[in-house]
């Protein structure tokens, strides 16, 4: 299984669920592998698969902004 790394252009931070509180992550790069599993790699060298992270942010314009993933319909016509 290959994977395939991707540094984004615009800061990236995830964020995942504590015991008591919740914790933002600065991302470093996002790894891709051939089955389409991603996962996030942390500046401080952790990988976060997208099952433990409760949603990712991207600055855009001085703004952090929530990523949202949109399944696209199907049609059964």
């Amino acid at each position: 299984m290959t994977t395939e790394y991707i540094q984004p252009i615009n800061p990236i931070r995830i964020w995942t669920p504590g015991k008591n509180c919740t914790f933002t992550h600065p991302v470093f790069a996002i790894a891709i592998s051939n089955n389409q599993v991603v996962e996030y790699l942390t500046i401080n060298g952790q990988f976060y698969p997208v099952e433990r992270i409760s949603y990712a942010e991207q600055l855009i314009d001085g703004k952090w902004t929530k990523l949202a993933w949109l399944e696209r319909s199907t049609s059964n016509t």
